[in-house]
């Protein structure tokens, strides 16, 4: 392969040939072939030449089309002029429909792209509940009692895979037990899941994959749009969004979201406790979004979330906290996250970009008689440069900054854990890091056949003299490790190998420092004791994939795309966490053994009809980790899955009708009080909507739940709940059963 090969270039400017004015996305393409490009915002392209074509085709809506004959084989600069084709209509009326999801056949990267439409087609009242017609996704309950919610991506838990705002750091650290429920899903105009590690440009930590969300613009979202929800469980919901733009260059949004459930339930098990705790969250955002027209553009968001939850015991109070006879879950929550992004030209061929984002974070909970708080203060910086080089060839480089201080206290009711130091009768949990990181990527191009990157970074952790200086770090620093050089490698790469079928791969190496408490929130709604038998190190692991994927055009706008994939994930290093040495223990320790993963996936899309689309999904998880010298199943996660969605929109989508059928497979369950020991059964989980739009608004109701399908045994030991016989944490089904819900959306364009 001619790796470093440089084709000469055919660059230039296409402007209007009355004005002069520059034209944007002007399509440019060597005659009888596929290889092409497009205009940016100042009318400039650049195109490698063609080995044998030398005719330039020139094509614009409303001008007349040019044609170019370059015999010349060295780079050749010009500017070309487009004449109005004369013809004016009056009036255009364009209409189309977006895909509850697709795969990005152009990406680099496997992605799999669930756009507004599909988040529509659900109830979707957060980013926990985004994912119900997604195969490549699982989310399940942390615990039965605080209705935190988790995900799994690659067979392993979320805290392996990055979880992006806007291409920024979002949910980490302290965020995750609860940060699912903190993204509205009315403010989502798309999620992008990539399986597999992520570019360089990101940081070291995407093990599994990438979810990056995308709140709605303010220069490109109506004016005002209201949704109003509510379920059979009386859980209410309100979701407004306001834009303005002031001019063509300045725009501003703000998003509001309310939840309030007023009501307790005990329809599962019948044991006292409530199905859900009572919520309320107010989440405010307002973002803004500058361009020049010059090519410098910026955007900016702040956010602010205040929660508070009850659950537990039927008959709790939180004016009951501390109460030894009656048993409660409760606490409040304090998020406040601002990112900016911005961006310029330096030249034809280079750009600049800046990201800032700073992340502030507040818990006060307890479960039962233990008690947790917990503060973060996050900075994220990163600065990095975009350059095309010769022969259309991209190299990326830049430099990164990350801040982190964590400070957990935790309380606990059958706490024996050790080495740790004991404050007040409790143990403090420290957390501080300095990590500054440079990295570079280089992508190698060949038309639109072939293309590859290959990124390296590297990181280094300095810890502050403050910690440095305290006689008793804290459980996650694991001695000359937390002074640690991290050299992090990642190739990608796209072969069009024939006829669109695309064969994808990517290698590379992640880390990531954890939380032990947080990320594992839900043990304290159990009498386990904790035991933490030695310094936990940072974990590291290498991640490896391919896919290969294929699409096919139909008559009118439908199609077939067919996607198989297997992705491979082995740790060097890893939190363990045990269940399985005793019935009333925990233990965390270092990996000492093998730890993997091992995701099979295929997916099949149709539209048979016009307007009526299947999707067909199903996944194999050979998921094990060593636990006490024992290679094992890893817990609470599915052995297989499968998953059909049925999507109906009748003429001019007055009417949708979506159908999602889950069939989640048996699942591993660790040693534990209850009587629910070995591997479960499997089971089918089905939710449906019906959706009718009028002009300016649409009505939506639906059923989650269908088959009411529910946990038999939710919170083991109910009648002794201060005791080692209590455990609420052996969560492997759904906790609530058939829930109806309507809702109201309406929109000012």
């Amino acid at each position: 392969m001619p790796f470093f090969a440089e084709a000469q270039q055919v660059k230039g400017r296409v402007v209007d040939a009355a004005n002069g004015e520059p034209l944007v996305a002007v399509s440019l393409n060597w005659s009888t072939t596929n290889v092409g490009t497009l205009t940016d915002s100042n009318g400039v392209f650049s195109l490698p030449r063609h080995s044998t074509v030398h005719t330039l085709v020139v094509r614009n809506v409303g001008y007349v089309n040019d044609t170019l004959v370059l015999l010349s084989n060295s780079d050749t600069t010009v500017e070309i002029r487009l004449h109005h084709s004369g013809v004016v209509l009056k009036k255009v009326s364009v209409r189309g429909r977006r895909r509850a999801s697709f795969t990005k056949m152009s990406s680099l990267e496997q992605t799999e792209v669930i756009t507004v439409e599909g988040l529509r087609g659900l109830a979707c009242c957060n980013l926990g509940e985004s994912f119900e017609n997604s195969a490549t996704v699982d989310v399940g309950y942390s615990d039965a009692v605080s209705g935190s919610k988790q995900i799994q991506l690659l067979g392993l838990a979320g805290i392996y895979s990055q979880m992006l705002l806007e291409n920024t750091p979002f949910l980490r650290g302290l965020s995750a037990p609860f940060g699912l429920g903190y993204v509205p899903g009315q403010w989502m105009e798309s999620i992008s899941v990539s399986k597999g590690v992520a570019t360089v440009k990101n940081g070291y930590e995407a093990i599994t994959g990438t979810i990056n969300l995308e709140y709605e613009k303010p220069n490109k979202g109506d004016r005002f749009s209201l949704n109003l929800y509510e379920n059979s469980d009386l859980k209410s919901e309100l979701t407004a969004k306001v834009n303005h733009r002031f001019n063509e260059h300045l725009a501003t949004g703000f998003l509001v979201y309310g939840t309030f459930n007023a009501q307790r339930t005990d329809h599962i098990g019948h044991d006292g406790f409530s199905d859900y705790p009572l919520q309320q969250q107010l989440n405010i955002a307002n973002r803004w979004h500058y361009e020049n027209g010059k090519g410098f553009v910026s955007q900016s968001l702040i956010n602010y979330i205040h929660e508070f939850r009850l659950g537990g015991d039927m008959r709790y109070e939180s004016s009951m906290r501390g109460n030894d006879s009656i048993y409660g879950f409760g606490g409040t929550t304090d998020r406040l996250h601002f990112f900016t992004k911005n961006g310029f030209r330096l030249s034809n061929t280079a750009s600049f970009g800046s990201q800032v984002a700073a992340t502030w974070f507040r818990q006060d909970a307890y479960y039962g008689l233990s008690d947790y708080r917990g503060e973060e203060k996050n900075l994220y910086i990163n600065l990095l440069v975009n350059a095309e080089v010769r022969g259309g060839h991209i190299v990326d480089y830049g430099v990164s900054f990350r801040y982190c201080d964590i400070d957990e206290h935790l309380s606990y009711l059958a706490y024996v854990g050790a080495p740790l130091l004991n404050i007040n009768g409790g143990d403090n949990f420290v957390y501080r890091e300095i990590l500054p990181g440079i990295f570079g990527q280089y992508t190698f191009r060949y038309g639109d056949i072939f293309n590859a990157t290959l990124g390296l970074r590297y990181d280094y952790s300095v810890p502050p003299a403050s910690v440095a200086a305290q006689s008793a770090p804290a459980a996650f620093y694991a001695g000359d490790d937390y002074l640690s050089h991290s050299l992090t490698p990642r190739l990608h790469f796209r072969w069009n190998v024939w006829n669109d079928w695309i064969l994808r791969g990517s290698i590379g190496r992640g880390f990531r420092t954890p939380n032990i408490i947080a990320e594992n929130f839900g043990i304290l709604a159990s009498g386990r004791h904790i035991v933490i038998s030695e310094w936990i190190g940072r974990e590291e692991a290498w991640n490896g994939g391919i896919n290969i994927t294929k699409k096919i055009k139909l008559s009118g706008d439908r199609e077939i795309s067919f996607a198989v994939d297997y992705y491979y994930t082995n740790f060097i290093n890893q939190a363990v966490v045990d269940l399985d040495v005793a019935a009333d223990q925990i233990y965390f320790y270092n990996l000492d053994g093998q730890s993997y993963s091992s995701v099979l996936q295929a997916d099949l899309n149709i539209e048979p009809l016009e307007g009526f689309s299947v999707s067909l999904a199903g996944k194999i998880n050979d998921v094990r980790c060593t636990y006490h010298g024992m290679l094992m199943r890893k817990p609470y996660t599915s052995f297989w899955k499968g998953l059909l969605v049925l999507s109906y929109h009748t003429r001019f989508d007055k009417w949708r009708f979506d159908l999602t059928t889950q069939l989640n497979g048996p699942q591993r369950l660790p040693l534990n009080k209850g009587n629910v020991q070995g591997e479960t059964e499997a089971y089918l989980y089905m939710l449906g909507q019906v959706t009718r739009r009028f002009k300016r608004f649409e009505l939506y109701g639906g059923v989650e739940n269908i088959t009411g399908y529910v946990q038999p045994t939710p919170v083991i030991g109910y009648d002794a709940p201060f005791s080692q016989a209590f455990d609420a944490s052996v969560v492997y089904a759904p906790l609530m059963g058939r829930l109806y819900y309507l809702g109201l959306r309406f929109n000012i364009m």
